[in-house]
């Protein structure tokens, strides 16, 4: 079967799974389990697959295994019985290309220079995708990328130049294709886009600068691009390394960029967290925020999908399955939308990690997880060497059940007051902060300090910095975020002092430890 013919299929599957949505998606997983006995079997059977699934924007409290009261996810409640579930997974600085700066090269974002979106990532930095391929894995990247300047590479620095934007699109009117070699970080197989918010009939790339459009909602496609992709490796020689990076529950939260058939489904009196003022304009008016969920809604139906196929194809005992977010969604909490604060809302995210045999079931870790992590524990795992630059913490011990890990606190952070542009003090105001498994502390650019109890006060409500000089408490997390601030090479300047990192077309030309 051809590999576009191999594509139809499963979009034809998706529609029959689509029209079962009203049954538990689990039961249908279930189905796939009773047929092992006639699987074929892989030929890895030495090392594991690896597949990553990362969501952006979705906070862990979507879910209904973090205590999500809005929809059930069953798929991923089920992934997290048959693995390990982290509880203080934290998005350490909430946005999106800094997460996925992390991720990739397991650096702070001071040290890969990676410290708002639509950049260039310095292709010369060994990144995850490096060392699996040189362990001799098959390396995939399927949606979206976002490590690129895309679009706005003639933008400006510190505000949006719309008559540059446009002259730029239209000289090159593939923006958002990374073309193959050094910048897609040691990636082999390719099916992604820097940036769209086209999530109906949506398009990507493969290895030339020709638009893919596939038609349907993106996360559904995503999948259908990593089923195949999957199914074609299942008797390699080569195991896969595989990331599918979907770009929903992501604004715009409208009704012509929603998953067809889910909006229906959610319940139109939502659920507020306490932190969410009454008179918020998202609880008043809870259109937006039932789109979220429908979106997040889709992402679980997929997740089952993914689960489903890897029981049937027989990949399911030697394939390391990973689902997380890149950061969360603030709806109204705070008094604020959409990421870049300090709170529970932003940087929790989910974390589950499976691999039947070596990961005991139903598991659950209250370690402390940044995005740094995973490159090292991955590595861990399987006996392999991180690159030497990584600043991020092996977890294995705590993953594979043999132990604790020695880790009281993680630096969070946020560079710039505006998602896209070196700004200062406007919508998104610069701070730092220390997060231990009780307490958030953060302070501002301004000074300004925020500590608070999440044990005892979950919503973080009630700031225990208020008023306080010489709180022991206090004191010991001003002399953490000092300690961590100095390990990580951050000055903790404002936002427009970073313009100087990047050239006029956004390629990086220094970090905090130098000229690159």
């Amino acid at each position: 079967m051809s590999y576009e013919n191999q594509t139809l299929q499963w979009q034809m599957d998706r529609r029959q799974f689509l029209k079962t949505a009203g049954t538990s998606a689990a039961s249908i997983i279930a189905l796939g389990s009773s047929c092992r006995s006639g699987q074929q079997q892989s030929k890895q059977t030495q090392r594991p697959n690896i597949l990553v699934i990362f969501d952006d924007q979705l906070r862990a409290d979507a879910c209904s295994i973090y205590g999500g009261k809005n929809i059930d996810t069953p798929n991923i409640d089920r992934l997290a019985a048959q693995g390990v579930r982290f509880t203080n997974a934290t998005s350490t600085c909430p946005l999106c290309t800094p997460f996925r700066g992390m991720l990739q090269t397991g650096r702070y974002p001071t040290h890969s220079g990676l410290v708002l979106n639509w950049v260039e990532a310095n292709p010369n930095q060994r990144c995850i995708a490096h060392v699996f391929k040189d362990a001799g894995y098959r390396t995939g990247f399927i949606g979206k990328w976002h490590l690129s300047a895309g679009n706005l590479k003639r933008a400006g620095k510190y505000e949006r130049d719309p008559k540059a934007v446009q002259a730029y699109m239209k000289e090159n009117p593939h923006t958002e294709f990374t073309p193959p070699g050094p910048n897609r970080l040691g990636y082999e197989h390719w099916e992604a886009f820097n940036f769209h918010a086209t999530f109906r009939n949506w398009w990507f790339y493969r290895d030339e600068p020709e638009k893919i459009v596939m038609p349907g909602y993106e996360t559904d496609g995503e999948t259908d691009l990593a089923i195949t992709f999957m199914d074609k490796n299942k008797n390699s020689d080569r195991p896969f390394f595989l990331m599918v990076a979907p770009h929903p529950p992501h604004p715009p939260f409208r009704t012509s960029h929603l998953p067809e058939g889910y909006i229906e489904h959610i319940p139109e009196q939502l659920h507020w967290s306490p932190n969410v003022p009454e008179n918020h304009p998202r609880r008043q008016k809870p259109f937006q925020a039932r789109c979220y969920y429908a979106m997040a809604k889709n992402v679980d139906d997929n997740v089952g999908r993914i689960m489903k196929f890897l029981e049937t194809s027989g990949l399911a005992d030697n394939t390391i399955v990973i689902f997380t977010a890149d950061h969360g969604e603030q709806h109204g909490s705070h008094n604020r939308i959409n990421k870049m604060v300090p709170y529970a809302e932003s940087v929790n995210i989910p974390l589950i990690i499976r691999w039947p045999g070596h990961i005991p079931a139903n598991m659950t870790s209250d370690e402390l997880y940044s995005p740094m992590d995973h490159m090292a524990t991955l590595c861990g795992m399987l006996g392999l060497q991180p690159a030497d630059t990584t600043d991020g913490a092996d977890l294995s011990r705590a993953i594979l059940g043999k132990g604790k890990v020695n880790r009281d606190e993680l630096l969070m952070m946020n560079f710039v007051s505006h998602w896209d542009f070196f700004q200062s003090g406007t919508s998104w105001p610069e701070w730092r902060g220390i997060r231990t498994k009780q307490y958030t502390y953060a302070r501002w650019l301004t000074g300004e300090e925020e500590l608070y109890d999440n044990a005892a006060d979950p919503y973080q409500m009630n700031n225990l910095a208020l008023g306080q000089k010489d709180m022991p408490r206090l004191k010991k997390m001003r002399k953490s975020l000092k300690d961590h601030l100095a390990q990580a090479h951050d000055d903790f300047l404002p936002g427009t002092q970073y313009a100087g990192w990047y050239d006029d077309q956004r390629n990086l030309i220094r970090t905090a430890l130098g000229p690159i």
